[in-house]
């Protein structure tokens, strides 16, 4: 057979017509049980079953996402179904975590064609070289690849060669080896095949691009840049994502484009507790600083502030913090009390302007007419209400029969510096203090927050520097 031949030839090989596969230099059988479970599937084929058993088991197949419980299940029936998919959202909101957790639906590893530039399966060969290599040769070299998870950024300078590949019937019609890198050099969505090719804002290719993925998907084969058609089935699962059509710098996608993939809108989390739990899931600094649940939530609460129509600077946040902002902050706010050597984190960690709170909200917020409202008076007074708002929660707490000795405690001390060990004397203080927290590390931080409450709330405790709180008396 010709060289020219093999493009169009579909090879489909069996245990009947197999040649001997070799594996780390050693013959296989492929087909025993033992290797069985890593070729000759689809990728859908994998994904389906993975998910049947995860569902028999009762079993989250993306536990990486906090909440979204009806986008998951439109996740898993787009994949059921053999869909590609287009998750639609601002940024920062878990698109990509989300194609991510779709790609650990697939067998961690799956034999390959040994050399093969795409990773070729073993009996669906569909690279030129691979399917001489099965039809051809009597001892064919595998190895294991791992799972693929291709990211392919969204760029208006994308060129057809660098998605596509190069691919020239010219070069193999006069001779040229089909392994010659003149003959065949995979693009990026080539070298997703047997994985997941995540589109990061598909609306960023360009136009014709998009033509070029309309025909993938729908197709399965790939035309050159030349124009020739080349029936090369690639076996990939397309996962996508894009900003709303209204948001800064996004690019329309062609509708036949549209028509091949689900459209699964992926917005913030919905709740307070889910913004937390995203925080801490995917802080950067693991160990250090406590951040107790006070200030977890004046952070998170200061990011969805920015995000709410009802925020006093609503109609002024152009572009609103993501949950990026909100893993930024505590990641922030453990560093600068764990450099300072505090057991948990205290109000002055957040700076005494808030700078470490602007240092992480800056970047990622935009403003309409900012010579009129600055980033930083946004960033001040946002965080100033989360306080407040959080600080009437612990105020409102304080049990009605206790709050008379509390104060007792305050007048009898003084003035009392929270940075300090231990309070002699004052039993009730103590007492509701402790009452909200989680371990003893948290005592210094649970004193500053209720004085601070005390203070915001009643002006009884004036706040004479930072962490350091004076009794003030009733007739404030």
């Amino acid at each position: 057979m010709m060289e020219f031949e093999y493009i169009f030839e579909d090879v489909v090989v069996t245990e009947r017509n197999a040649p001997r596969y070799f594996l780390n230099g050693e013959e296989v059988d492929i087909w025993s049980e033992e290797y069985v479970k890593y070729h000759s599937r689809s990728i859908i084929e994998y994904i389906r079953e993975k998910l049947l058993e995860y569902e028999r088991a009762g079993i989250d197949p993306f536990s990486e996402i906090v909440g979204k419980k009806a986008e998951k299940e439109m996740v898993k029936t787009a994949l059921m179904s053999g869909s590609n998919i287009l998750f639609k959202g601002k940024k920062g909101y878990g698109k990509t975590t989300f194609s991510k957790s779709i790609a650990k639906l697939l067998p961690e590893k799956l034999l390959a064609i040994k050399g093969c530039k795409i990773h070729d399966d073993p009996t669906r060969p569909v690279c030129f070289s691979c399917k001489r290599k099965i039809l051809e040769e009597d001892k064919v070299e595998l190895t294991w690849v791992p799972r693929k998870w291709i990211r392919i950024a969204g760029d208006p300078m994308m060129t057809t060669r660098q998605l596509i590949g190069g691919i020239s019937l010219q070069k193999i019609k006069e001779g040229y080896d089909l392994d010659h890198p003149e003959v065949f050099t995979p693009g990026r969505i080539l070298k997703a095949h047997r994985g997941i090719a995540y589109f990061d804002e598909l609306g960023s290719i360009p136009s014709a691009l998009q033509t070029l993925l309309h025909e993938l998907l729908e197709e399965r084969q790939i035309t050159t840049p030349e124009g020739d058609i080349i029936p090369m089935k690639i076996d990939t699962l397309v996962i996508a994502s894009t900003n709303p059509a209204n948001y800064r710098g996004v690019s329309d996608i062609k509708e036949p484009l549209l028509d091949r993939m689900e459209e699964i809108e992926i917005g913030p989390p919905e709740t307070l507790e889910e913004e937390i739990e995203i925080g801490l899931r995917n802080m950067n600094l693991k160990t250090g600083a406590i951040i107790p649940e006070w200030h977890l939530k004046i952070l998170a609460t200061t990011v969805r502030c920015m995000r709410s129509k009802n925020c006093r600077y609503a109609t002024r946040i152009e572009v609103e913090p993501s949950c990026r902002a909100t893993i930024k902050l505590f990641d922030h706010v453990r560093a600068v009390a764990t450099r300072r050597g505090h057991k948990s984190v205290m109000l002055i960690d957040y700076g005494e302007n808030f700078e470490i709170v602007k240092l992480g909200l800056r970047s990622r917020i935009s403003l309409d007419y900012e010579d009129e409202v600055s980033k930083d008076e946004v960033i001040e007074n946002v965080t100033n209400d989360a306080i407040d708002r959080v600080c009437s929660e612990i105020y409102s707490a304080i049990p009605q029969n206790s709050f008379r000795d509390i104060i007792d405690d305050i007048a009898r001390i003084g003035k009392i510096n929270t940075l300090e060990d231990g309070l002699v004397g004052c039993r009730a203080l103590k007492k509701f203090a402790l009452s909200l927290c989680k371990t003893k590390d948290e005592f210094n931080s649970a004193l500053e927050i209720t004085l601070e409450a005390i203070s915001r709330c009643t002006g009884i405790v004036e706040k004479v520097s930072p962490g350091v709180y004076e009794y003030a008396g009733f007739d404030r």
